[in-house]
């Protein structure tokens, strides 16, 4: 046993150096290797339950970083029961930003690792494409008697899905995964009851390439941060959901320090902070005061399969022209933040609009080289958010998108999507339990 246990060690640290050197986005290096109270080598933890061998090869790999205080602080300062992770952002493809998470072995000590792009469009945790075409590396199979398989069969049927314009397969599998913090646990569906594995999904040639950019030797994931489907939406047109990844994490607390005695809590709140590359997930509210914050708009009213994390828009301009709202006929219009995207997206039927008022007020329809919008906050002030392309040539365009949200298109909100070329430049929080959220 002490030689199987010193040799799986030494393939831990040889992954962690091999792995520092394979990915060329780093941002926040690598620590030195060591050993802390979550993986203490002398009880062979790579060698007990899944959750400690989880606990013990994230902190190897991972490094520290989570241990480090983080930069922003529960709405209530005086509430000690509220937890606050944070995880350092690394640049990803088309401007995004990306974490780090780890899959791992079901019943063995094997693991791979993963930049899963950080996506607050989306509402699942998925992988990319493992075939081996293209000059991509194989990471998983399929089959389903292969005990090595970092990867397993669930309950969940493949489905039929959308990312952007395009339409693909996700097929659902279960996995045992990790982020840098190992207080960050899967919980089971609907419980708060810690479990080894989670539901994930496995993107297909066609989606990997639309959702993180596809064509690298090691495509990025996606960890979606959107929590609710919406269980009413007509699926006709939509598949039954899956678990979402808010649906099955939380963070384990310690009672009282040095204890040992623990509960688990449902993350309530997330805030992504673009300028300091950090994503930090909350049990309580990140919103310091609420009158600062911007009520979020439920789409699903309209049939919206998922929650998406939108506002109602007070006033939009393009190219310092404001858009009159005289002939939208009471359709409001709505901003999505999506941090997977890069550029702006305005779904189909509020572009043509948008092309027909500038052609009947000004002499040509140009493409747009600034957007600004404003959203009124909950306590009366303007939130407002603009992007152009003067201030980014790398990362600003505006372009339509056909999607498939809603029930009616004509009398859905007109829709607007911001991508990085907005969110970059601040911090946005959302707290999904109060409904609320911040661009600063």
């Amino acid at each position: 046993m002490g030689r199987q246990h010193n040799n799986a060690l030494l393939l831990v640290i040889q992954a962690a150096v091999v792995t520092t050197t394979t990915f060329a986005f780093v941002h926040h290096p690598f620590p030195s290797v060591r050993t802390s109270r979550v993986c203490d080598m002398k009880t062979s933890a790579l060698h007990s339950s899944t959750l400690d061998r989880r606990s013990c090869v994230t902190t190897l790999i991972l490094g520290t970083n989570a241990l480090l205080l983080p930069s922003i602080s529960c709405a209530d300062v005086t509430d000690t029961s509220c937890q606050i992770i944070t995880l350092p952002l690394e640049p990803a493809s088309g401007g995004t930003f990306c974490v780090r998470c780890t899959v791992f072995g079901i019943s063995d000590n094997s693991f791979q690792l993963y930049r899963t792009i950080v996506d607050t469009g989306s509402p699942y945790l998925v992988l990319p494409f493992a075939g081996n075409g293209s000059g991509r590396i194989r990471r998983f199979t399929q089959a389903k008697d292969d005990d090595a398989l970092l990867l397993s069969p669930s309950d969940y049927q493949s489905t039929s899905e959308i990312y952007g314009a395009v339409r693909g397969q996700i097929d659902w599998k279960l996995a045992s995964y990790s982020f840098r913090d190992p207080r960050l646990q899967i919980r089971q569906y609907s419980s708060q009851e810690i479990t080894s594995a989670g539901v994930i999904g496995v993107l297909d040639e066609a989606l990997t390439n639309e959702a993180t950019g596809g064509g690298a030797i090691q495509p990025y994931g996606l960890l979606g941060l959107i929590q609710n489907s919406n269980p009413d939406a007509d699926r006709t047109r939509f598949p039954d959901p899956r678990p979402t990844f808010f649906e099955q994490e939380c963070i384990v607390v310690e009672n009282d320090v040095g204890s040992g005695r623990t509960e688990t809590k449902r993350i309530k709140s997330f805030c992504m902070n673009a300028p300091l590359q950090e994503l930090s997930f909350s049990t309580e509210s990140l919103i310091q005061d609420q009158s600062n914050s911007m009520q979020l708009f439920d789409l699903r009213t309209y049939g919206d399969f998922v929650d998406h994390y939108a506002v109602k828009v007070k006033s939009i301009s393009f190219d310092g022209l404001e858009l009159s709202t005289k002939g939208i006929k009471r359709r409001p219009i709505v901003a999505v933040f999506d941090s997977g995207l890069t550029g702006c997206l305005l779904i189909r039927p509020f572009w043509d609009f948008v092309q027909k008022y500038y052609t009947d007020n000004t002499t040509d329809t140009r493409d747009f080289r600034s957007v600004s919008i404003a959203v009124k906050e909950v306590g009366g002030a303007v939130c407002n958010i603009k992007s152009s392309f003067e201030d980014d040539q790398r990362l600003f365009y505006v372009n339509p998108i056909d999607l498939d949200w809603f029930d009616d298109e004509t009398t859905a909100p007109y829709v607007i999507i911001l991508g990085q070329t907005f969110l970059s430049q601040g911090s946005l929080t959302i707290d999904m339990d109060q409904r609320l959220s911040t661009f600063q």
